[in-house]
């Protein structure tokens, strides 16, 4: 049997190491919700390079916003994708929602489609989009 205080201060250590360890991940806020309209313009990057990728048609149509001043009249400003590094979260992290699956393929055929694009986060910083209809 150990030294009485020696339990205590194993005590201590496993509080200090318990409070000290990242928990589960904090629960991912809807940071709020933009709507856009992807067209040809988004479906090639900067170099007119074709996207083969969804994820990355609603990444270029940010940078065609934030970066190249490029928006269609019936697209939405947002405040979190004004930085290549924030934008590139979307192509890391791009869901798409419930009940519009079809929305990739069809844009990836070359049909231009307005869809609504729900941001999560923590604060200010995107961690991940969902995309879903914008019509209907």
């Amino acid at each position: 049997m150990g030294r009485p205080g020696n339990e205590q201060s194993r005590d201590a250590q496993a509080l200090c190491l318990a409070l000290a360890t990242p928990g589960p991940a904090l629960a991912q806020a809807l940071l709020g919700e933009y709507f856009t309209f992807i067209d040809y313009a988004d479906m090639v990057n900067s170099r007119g390079t074709r996207l083969t990728t969804f994820c990355a048609m609603v990444q270029q149509d940010r940078a065609n916003m934030h970066t190249f001043n490029r928006a269609h009249e019936l697209e939405d400003w947002d405040p979190w994708f004004k930085t290549a590094e924030a934008r590139s979260r979307i192509s890391s992290d791009c869901r798409i929602g419930e009940g519009a699956e079809y929305i990739p393929p069809y844009a990836l055929g070359g049909e231009e489609i307005y869809i609504r694009v729900r941001v999560f986060g923590h604060g200010n910083a995107p961690q991940f989009v969902v995309v879903e209809e914008g019509a209907g």
